[in-house]
């Protein structure tokens, strides 16, 4: 029996966020035997209409002549993706929704306004289908023309391992931390859209009332380093490593006590789960999926751009060992009750398996 052919879309480098991560799981699932998987990456950034790219994806798409062709995201890729498979007469076309422009905290330009009132609207146009990470993101007024194009939600998924002790060991040493000395992390890019500064006001509440010492760990780089690390160090007698990007991220989980997740605007993030998929009590902003993922235990939420309440939050976990382990053990059972590769990709299957089901239009 011949399989489906699906062309995966992704775009970046294979560090650069949830996106490609999770396609990655999925190319190295058991989904590989039942669909023949077929890559069109873009490696690095290009103009929405770039021509050259543009026929490159067309004559390729028309060359596989796939059933489906599954989109990541809204903006300039995921917009000339889905146009090429337009182009190309392709027959299916799933748009995964990761992210939307229209949350970024920054100035409006000429560039941001036609993002949002062209390019990701067009990219929806063009979808035959459309899926997003989370509960929360499919709520979203800006999906409402779309909800007929609606195929279900595909979470986030991520590996369950045993922590590692030796892990938890060999980096505090190499750190020059003690077992003694309490860890918070924060993994991802180093840009003030993931909280930085807010956290940094709220470290800065603890030290002033005396609340138990923290070390900080930040794995991970960005466009904002600079003002990120000054938030830093204006907070007195904090120990914070900036550590860049890091392909053990998975030991330095274990090597730390608590997950902090200020983020003003978010998804779900692999980041997140990985986190307590390690154990880890977390902290984390209320604001999309992170919400949902929460409140079945785990962390405590706090309202996005509010220092006092992130400050209140962190010190209960850091003045209480005892709540941090409850709170870590629930975080690891919410994640192997809803969040593990194999429920990530049992809901892609099955979005696959309706899709391909219809008739598409050619």
């Amino acid at each position: 029996m011949t399989r489906p052919i699906v062309v995966q879309h992704s775009f970046g480098d294979p560090n650069s966020g949830g996106p490609i991560t999770a396609l990655g799981r999925i190319l190295d699932s058991s989904l590989a035997s039942k669909y023949e998987f077929v890559r069109m990456h873009q490696p690095s950034t290009a103009k929405p209409v770039d021509v050259r790219l543009l026929r490159q994806w067309v004559s390729f798409l028309r060359r596989v002549q796939p059933d489906l062709v599954h989109v990541r995201g809204l903006g300039n890729e995921g917009f000339r993706a889905a146009l090429a498979a337009r182009l190309a007469g392709c027959p299916r076309i799933l748009v995964s929704i990761h992210g939307t422009v229209r949350d970024l905290n920054v100035p409006t330009s000429p560039r941001r306004t036609a993002l949002v009132r062209l390019v990701e609207p067009a990219t929806l146009r063009m979808a035959t289908q459309v899926v997003t990470v989370c509960e929360s993101a499919a709520r979203r007024d800006f999906l409402r023309p779309y909800r007929t194009k609606f195929a279900g939600v595909v979470p986030n998924g991520v590996t369950l391992r045993p922590p590692s002790g030796t892990d938890r060991s060999r980096i505090r040493s190499e750190l020059g931390l003690s077992p003694s000395d309490t860890v918070g992390i924060v993994v991802g890019r180093l840009s003030v859209e993931k909280g930085h500064l807010v956290l940094a006001d709220a470290l800065r509440r603890i030290q002033d009332r005396g609340s138990p010492d923290i070390t900080l760990l930040l794995a991970g780089d960005g466009p904002d380093r600079a003002a990120i690390s000054a938030a830093y160090a204006s907070v007195p007698g904090l120990d914070v490593r900036f550590l860049g990007r890091r392909s053990d991220v998975a030991a330095l989980l274990d090597a730390s006590d608590l997950f902090l997740f200020p983020t003003l605007h978010e998804n779900l993030s692999n980041a997140l789960l990985e986190g307590m998929a390690a154990g880890l009590p977390v902290v984390a902003s209320a604001v999309g999926g992170n919400v949902e993922v929460l409140e079945r235990g785990g962390g405590l939420l706090v309202p996005p751009s509010d220092p006092e309440g992130l400050a209140h939050a962190i010190g209960e976990l850091l003045g209480d060992p005892a709540l941090r382990a409850r709170r870590g053990q629930e975080a690891r059972q919410v994640v192997e009750a809803n969040y593990t590769v194999e429920h990530m990709i049992a809901a892609l299957d099955g979005v696959y398996e309706t899709i391909l089901e219809r008739e598409g239009p050619r």
